[in-house]
């Protein structure tokens, strides 16, 4: 029978020695560890050599790691009773992988002992549940803890799972969650184990309570609006709801100090802070947040000095820099006017413009008289960077010179960074890559002083798109369907080669688009579009447009007569040059267009046929980032179309002019306004022609079927023969030869993917068609506002969903005021 060395269970509470023979450990500390002798008559420590020590008891791990484990090795002394045995027996039992852990001699010489490690494995995991929570919540669960089958269940496993449920619920305001785990035998061969765990998140506790201590600067109202998204709990934040996150105070508190440091308080600190619950009414607990401020002083911007500065005088990095001395010093502002602002402005891109790559500012910001600060700027300008080379990568189906012609970095020139973010823009703009995917990366040579940029690019997204969509045209029209293919990245010069068809030629950056539309009342469109980005080589466009449209009242065919009918044919052309001048964000564009109308059976609609010749000219500047949804940039044009008096054709002359702006307000938060306006006269009074005159309202579903007219797109009106916003006289409408419109809008992109683009937002406009310039007045405008979203999938295009409220009536019957107007669009509104 094996003697007894020492015995451990899990709590390590006791040791026992069992025969006479055996061997009696008493550690110095043996109360503490829970060792004890039992026979007191070998209590005598006494020193022995390992001769040999043997581990049993394992399926899953190796002898050699359970002895290295216990820190006992053969040929070292040990001394029995003494510490090493039960520190062995602790290191075993620390790794959460065994149960039970018992130490025995098996022999024992007059100099040395052989030992046996017996351990007993925790049972292994074979499946978990997860129950009283949601099947999402069960997902984003599974996804988070850290539990396999297989794996060892140790206390701290099951404790570490625990604490992330807990930690899940209590950052979405549920602090009262409670878990329970339940352990369940399987199977007692294989020791396998599986684990419930019941979860009871409770009820959400919201903020309703930030306090503030100590701000003698701004109200606790200014500070609450300067907590990121720490917010009080109120009714009209009907999306969100307000709970407490640690990260996101912490977050808060971060975004607290920066505010006081643009502000000048560069000391200010948070002395304390605290969460704490509290009893509401009806017994509803509430958390609250406690801030105590300390603030400091509010430093002013004494002496701005600037040395090491060969290239540029102090006075154009100090108008850079846009701080003058006895200015409230603004932390924010001075470090992005210094190294990096949005609109690359700031000094560091200054000198990166003009090839200064290697350029570095070191500001010394020096505390003066309790509230001054001294700024020096220590500059080293160093050598002129060059390009040495210009790579990209990723454009699997767009062909390189396509890609090439857009970058704006060339070998041999000289490094510049607003050349590198201009690439980046245009590649965006071209709607082929990831936008959030374009990465450049450069290889700086140092000694040399030259780069190597190359352009990271992902072209997993498809570029073309089916678009097939259903809607409402009104009274007149009823249901519209419409089918339309778009190609954006075809290429005509591979259409002759039989290998270029997957499934049809592309790569080459040109743009084909065919579309049909049809309605239940006898409307028909067909169309067709062309354009060549690149001609003859060139940054120049070509384009070629060409639609037939046909409505018959009747509910007619192709070309069945009835009470009304419309038929119309247009076929354009168009050349576009990018300017230089006053930058390259200018564009000049030529329209030469034809257009043919057939009309019968309309009261304001002279019938009979018609032709029109006109010739329009667009100076168009663009620096939007997204054509999508723009974060950032402007888009101004102004057009002169002319239809000459040519006998036998209609006569007129327009002049348009057209700005938006769009600014990021917070994160990816934009606000964007623009206004537009349109004026039309004739070369004689005498022909004036109905047609083309302007209309407001509805969306292209809704006019195109009135392709009589200019119609203007707005939201909360009806448009087309529904109602337009239009003068009248006699109780027709006649079209304005004058026209205003003024819209603004909030917007933030909530899903943004390669699959998927939702970008909800809210919107005000405004505008009016006049009958003439005299009766055109900016504040008598009919008014809407509402809510709308856009949704883009690179299968179906982009979508646009409107849902506006009318401040003002019409005259149009039905068009009332104070009704909401549902409005569905296809395209892009920027």
């Amino acid at each position: 029978m094996r003697n007894i060395l020492s015995v451990a269970i899990p709590a390590l509470l006791g040791l026992a020695f069992l025969t006479a023979t055996q061997l009696n450990a008493q550690s110095p500390d043996a109360e503490e560890s829970g060792f004890r002798p039992v026979n007191p008559l070998e209590d005598q420590p006494r020193m022995y050599e390992i001769l040999e020590i043997n581990a049993s008891g394992s399926r899953f791990y190796s002898e050699a790691f359970i002895i290295s484990t216990s820190n006992l090795n053969v040929g070292t002394n040990i001394r029995i009773p003494g510490e090493e045995i039960p520190e062995a027996i602790k290191r075993l039992h620390n790794t959460g992988l065994f149960s039970d852990v018992k130490i025995y001699k098996e022999e024992v010489e007059r100099e040395g002992i052989v030992l046996e490690i017996e351990v007993t494995e925790q049972p292994r995991l074979e499946s978990y549940t997860i129950e009283g929570v949601r099947r999402s919540h069960r997902r984003d669960l599974q996804d988070k803890i850290n539990l396999a089958t297989g794996f060892a269940v140790t206390e701290s496993r099951k404790s570490q799972a625990k604490n992330t449920i807990h930690r899940y619920y209590n950052e979405r305001g549920y602090r009262n969650t409670k878990v329970d785990i339940h352990v369940s035998e399987v199977d007692t061969v294989r020791n396998r184990v599986s684990l419930e765990f019941d979860v009871d998140r409770g009820d959400r506790i919201q903020i309703r309570e930030i306090k503030f201590d100590g701000n003698e600067s701004f109200s606790d109202r200014r500070l609450r609006r300067n907590l990121g998204d720490v917010k009080r709990d109120r009714w009209w934040r009907i999306f969100t709801r307000q709970t407490f996150s640690e990260q996101e105070f912490e977050e808060g508190q971060e975004e607290l100090l920066g505010f006081y440091r643009e502000n000048g308080f560069l000391d200010a600190r948070v002395r304390e802070d605290s969460v704490y619950v509290f009893e509401r009414s009806r017994g509803r607990e509430a958390i609250g947040v406690y801030l105590n401020i300390e603030e400091g002083p509010q430093y002013h911007l004494r002496n701005i000095e600037w040395e090491g500065n060969t290239v540029y005088e102090d006075e154009a990095l100090t108008e850079a820099l846009d701080m003058q001395t006895g200015d409230v010093f603004n932390e924010k502002k001075f470090q992005e006017n210094l190294t990096m602002n949005r609109h690359e402005t700031d000094v560091t891109s200054m000198y990166n413009n003009i090839g200064y790559l290697f350029f570095q500012v070191q500001p010394d910001l020096e505390r003066v008289e309790g509230d001054s600060i001294d700024a020096r700027m220590f500059i080293v300008e160093d050598d002129i960077a060059t390009v040495r080379m210009v790579e990209f990568s990723g454009n699997t189906k767009t062909h390189d010179d396509v890609v090439r012609r857009t970058l704006r970095n060339m070998p041999g020139s000289r490094y510049s960074r607003s050349a590198i973010m201009r690439s980046i823009r245009e590649l965006a703009q071209l709607g082929y890559f990831n936008p959030e995917a374009i990465q450049p990366d450069l290889d700086v040579d140092y000694e040399e002083k030259k780069v190597d940029i190359t352009y990271m690019l992902d072209e997993s997204q498809s570029t073309d798109n089916f678009e097939f969509s259903g809607g409402y045209g009104g009274r007149q029209f009823g249901l519209i369907l419409a089918a339309k293919v778009n190609f954006n990245n075809f290429s005509a010069q591979n259409l002759f080669n039989s290998e270029a068809w997957r499934p049809l030629p592309s790569g080459d950056g040109q743009r084909l688009s065919l579309g049909v539309q049809v309605t239940g009342q006898g409307y028909q469109n067909f169309s067709f579009a062309f354009q060549e980005p690149w001609f003859l080589g060139r940054p120049n466009s070509f384009g070629v447009n060409m639609s037939y449209s046909l409505f018959s009242g009747s509910g007619g065919g192709f070309f069945r007569t009835g009470s009304t009918r419309q038929e119309m044919f247009s076929g354009s052309i168009s050349y576009g040059r990018r300017l230089t001048f006053p930058d390259d964000y200018f564009r000049h564009i030529t329209r030469l267009r034809y257009q043919y109308f057939d009309v019968e059976g309309y009261q304001s609609l002279l019938g009979g046929q018609a032709s029109i010749i006109s010739v329009e000219q667009e100076l168009q500047r663009n620096s939007l980032d997204n054509p999508i949804s723009p974060n950032s940039g402007s888009k101004f044009s102004i057009r002169a179309e002319v239809a000459p008096p040519i006998p036998g054709f209609s006569q007129y002359f327009k002049t348009e002019l057209d700005y938006q702006y769009h600014i990021p307000i917070v994160g990816n938060l934009v606000s964007s306004f623009g206004a537009e306006y349109g004026y039309m006269s004739w070369f004689s009074s005498s022909n004036r022609s109905q047609f083309q005159r302007y209309y407001l309202g509805g969306t292209e579903l809704q006019q195109q079927q009135v392709f009589t007219r200019d119609n203007i797109d707005m939201r909360g009106y009806p448009g087309g023969f529904d109602g337009s916003i239009s003068p009248y006289q006699d109780g027709e409408e006649v079209g304005g030869t004058v026209y205003g419109k003024y819209f603004t809008e909030l917007r933030y992109p909530l899903i943004s993917s390669e699959q998927v683009q939702l970008i909800p937002y809210l919107f005000a406009e405004a505008g009016n068609a006049y009958l003439g310039y005299k009766q055109f007045d900016p504040f008598d405008v009919k008014r809407a506002a509402g809510f709308g979203a856009r949704i883009f999938m690179p299968i179906l295009g982009l979508i646009d969903l409107s849902y506006g409220y009318r401040f003002d009536g019409l005259e149009a019957p039905g068009v009332d005021a104070g009704e909401w107007q549902f409005l569905f669009n296809i395209g892009a509104p920027f």
